[in-house]
C-alpha cells in the first residue's frame, strides 16, 4: 500500500509540475532567462515603412513584424520579404485610420462591413469610434478578409497582434474573435495576463467554445510613450529598458520607417509616431550599441514562430 500511495504522490506532484511550467520552459529556457522579440508594427504601411524594416531585420536586432493588410504598400510586402523564407512576420489586424491625409479603407467588402466605415468612406480615427459603431461581426469579417489577404501574397503568418490596440480595447467579443481566428489558423495571438484577466474574466460567456484555458500568454509588452520620447529620446529610453529587462519573455514594440518625405507626408500633423520617431527607432534597432545590450545583459532573441510550435 505505501508503495501505490508513494507511486499516486509521484504522479499528482509530476502533473502538479508539468502545469506550472512557464511558456520560457516550454520554450527550452529557464524562469530566469531573459527572453525578447524585438517588433516592428506596421509593415505594409509605406515604401519607407517596409524598406526601413527590412533592413532592420536583415541588419539590426529587429526580429519580428507584423503587416498593416488594408495599407496602399502592403502588397509590396509579398515581394519584399521573398528571399527571407523564416521571416516572422504576423498579422497586424487594422481597424482604424488614424492619420489625418493618408486614408485607406476595410479589406471587406463596406456593404458587408458597413460599421466600420466612417463618415468619410475610410476606416475610423480611433477604437473608441470603432467599438460604437462597429459589430463582433463585422470585426470578425474583417479580421478573416485581412489573413486571407496576406496569405494570398504568400504571407505565412506566424502570429496576431492589434493595431493601437483595438482588439484589446474595443468591445469583448472583438478579443473573442480575435482569439478564436488565431486558433483556428494554428498561429498564437498576442495576449499577456493583464489582458486576459480584465476581458475574459468578467464575460465568460463570450468565449464560451474557445479553448481559454490553453492560451499562450507572453509576459509583459513593452513600447515608447509619447511622455517617454518627449522626456528620455529612443536611444536613452531602449538602453534603460534592455538594462532592467526582467526574465521572462517580453514584446518590444516600435515603429520603423526612414525620415523622409513620403513619412512626414503620411505623419502630417502628428507630434508623435511622426517620421522622425520612426527613424530614430530605426537607428537605435540597427545600432552596434543596441547589439552590444543584448549581449551584455545576456538576452536571447526569440520569435513569435518558436512560440507557435509550443501551441501546436
Amino acid at each position: 500500500m505505501r508503495k501505490l500511495s508513494t507511486l499516486i504522490l509521484l504522479i499528482i506532484c509530476t502533473s502538479t509540475f508539468a502545469q506550472e511550467k512557464s511558456l520560457a520552459e516550454k520554450l527550452g529556457y529557464s524562469k530566469t532567462d531573459k527572453l525578447l522579440i524585438v517588433h516592428a508594427d506596421d509593415i505594409g504601411m509605406a515604401h519607407s515603412e517596409n524598406i526601413a524594416t527590412i533592413s532592420a531585420l536583415k541588419n539590426g536586432i529587429v526580429n519580428s513584424t507584423s503587416i498593416m493588410m488594408p495599407c496602399a504598400w502592403s502588397t509590396e510586402v509579398g515581394k519584399l520579404i521573398k528571399d527571407m523564407p523564416d521571416l516572422d512576420i504576423g498579422i497586424h489586424i487594422t481597424l482604424t485610420n488614424e492619420w489625418h491625409t493618408y486614408k485607406y479603407a476595410p479589406i471587406a467588402s463596406k456593404s458587408e462591413v458597413p460599421g466600420l466605415v466612417g463618415p468619410d468612406g475610410f476606416m475610423y480615427k480611433d477604437c473608441a469610434s470603432v467599438a460604437q459603431n462597429a459589430s463582433p461581426e463585422e470585426v470578425e469579417k474583417e479580421m478573416r478578409a485581412q489573413i486571407e489577404a496576406a496569405l494570398k501574397i504568400g504571407i505565412k503568418p506566424s502570429h496576431l497582434d492589434s493595431h493601437m490596440g483595438c482588439v484589446f480595447y474595443g468591445r469583448p467579443e472583438y478579443l473573442a474573435s480575435y482569439i478564436k481566428l488565431a486558433q483556428e489558423y494554428g498561429i498564437p495571438a498576442m495576449l499577456n495576463g493583464e489582458i486576459i484577466d480584465g476581458v475574459i474574466n468578467p464575460n465568460p460567456q463570450i468565449f464560451k467554445g474557445i479553448d481559454v484555458d490553453n492560451l499562450i500568454l507572453i509576459d509583459r509588452v513593452a513600447i515608447a510613450s509619447p511622455q517617454l520620447y518627449d522626456e528620455l529620446g529612443m536611444e536613452a529610453f531602449y538602453t534603460e529598458l534592455l538594462n532592467d529587462l526582467k526574465p521572462g519573455i517580453t514584446v518590444l514594440l516600435n515603429h520603423i520607417a526612414f525620415d523622409d518625405a513620403e513619412m512626414r507626408a503620411i505623419t502630417t500633423g502628428f507630434t508623435h509616431w511622426h517620421a522622425k520617431w520612426r527613424q530614430d527607432d530605426y537607428n537605435f534597432f540597427t545600432s552596434q550599441n543596441a547589439k552590444d545590450l543584448i549581449e551584455t545583459n545576456q538576452i536571447k532573441l526569440i520569435t513569435w514562430k518558436e512560440i507557435g510550435k509550443v501551441s501546436k
